[in-house]
């Protein structure tokens, strides 16, 4: 469409042109004659010099864009929005650009993530089978106490089912295949359940846990918000000297809030951000596997909700917070 208006143009104007020339030169002499071979000439050379040029530009923005492929700063995010012809080109190819880097810094960052992952996957394995085969060997050389070293044996596998089940938990939530199953839940109910894990696991090591504050109703999906907290108990317990907690219930106009609240020295910034990664352990003799946080964070961001620590001087408190 273009081309044709370009040639309409050139025609209508060669058209008054000529009648300006006929207007000028009305007889049809070798002066008229003159005129026209110029006025063609003319024409055709502006016409020359005007394709060179667009031609030119045309080309200069080829090579700009060649350019642009060639040495766009890969640490730049930000560029400006190109105008012209090919300035849609230009932004579509920045844009394709940025968002291969991103693909490859993603990849790479997952990868680092997985060889991390399977790092820790492994020292976690490897702890109880090492000791399942010292105390078979220790079975062999030593008869009069079998009991023992099988009562030993049995601990490390029942450490490894556990974490076989806590990674399938953490598959669980990462795959974005669980759905959460939300439903109105009596949080002292839930509370109540909880503690009966917890009676369980720390068998019959002393601990107590106080309740503070008003019963509400939560709407979550019961059996991963019972994991979270959970886990927040436990390492609360574990952390506190005496293995005294206190559970504080909160509720306000924009969220409803379980605050555990432990006894001991607290995290730095750096410990905490460590202690939200998965598998890390401040103690490495520790008998958990440094997933308690990281898993119940995740839990409460499915749920729209967030995992809060705050340290005081004598206290610190993980708020489980969720927003209505």
């Amino acid at each position: 469409m273009k081309n044709y208006k370009k040639y309409l143009f050139i025609i209508a104007f060669n058209i008054i042109l000529s009648m300006l020339i006929v207007c000028i030169s009305p007889r049809f002499d070798m002066v008229t004659l003159f005129y026209f071979i110029f006025l063609n000439i003319f024409i055709f050379v502006f016409l020359l010099l005007f394709e060179r040029s667009k031609n030119k530009k045309i080309n200069d923005q080829i090579d700009e864009i060649i350019n642009l492929i060639h040495s766009l700063n890969p640490d730049k995010e930000v560029y400006k929005k190109n105008d012209g012809e090919f300035g849609k080109l230009k932004d579509e190819i920045t844009k394709i650009i940025l968002e291969n880097k991103n693909i490859i810094e993603n990849s790479k960052e997952n990868q680092k993530v997985l060889r991390d992952y399977s790092e820790n996957l492994a020292h976690q394995i490897k702890t109880p089978l090492t000791g399942i085969l010292l105390m078979l060997d220790l079975i062999e050389e030593d008869k009069e106490n079998i009991d023992e070293y099988i009562l030993l044996i049995r601990n490390n596998i029942n450490r490894l089912e556990n974490l076989t089940d806590i990674l399938l938990k953490l598959a669980s939530l990462d795959s974005d295949i669980t759905k959460f199953n939300l439903e109105y839940v009596n949080v002292l109910e839930l509370i109540k359940s909880v503690k009966e894990d917890l009676d369980s696991y720390f068998g019959i090591k002393n601990y107590e846990i106080k309740i503070f504050g008003d019963n509400f109703i939560l709407n979550c999906d019961k059996k991963w918000t019972h994991e979270a907290i959970l886990n927040i108990c436990k390492n609360a317990i574990e952390a506190s000297p005496e293995n005294n907690i206190e559970i504080i219930l909160r509720e306000s106009n924009v969220f409803k809030s379980i605050l555990v609240k432990d006894f001991s020295p607290g995290m730095s910034k750096d410990t905490l951000k460590k202690a939200m990664q998965r598998f890390y352990k401040s103690d490495p003799n520790s008998q958990g596997y440094g997933i308690g946080l990281p898993m119940a964070k995740t839990i409460l961001n499915k749920e729209n909700g967030d995992l809060i620590y705050n340290r005081e001087k004598n206290y610190n408190i993980f708020e489980m917070r969720f927003y209505k």
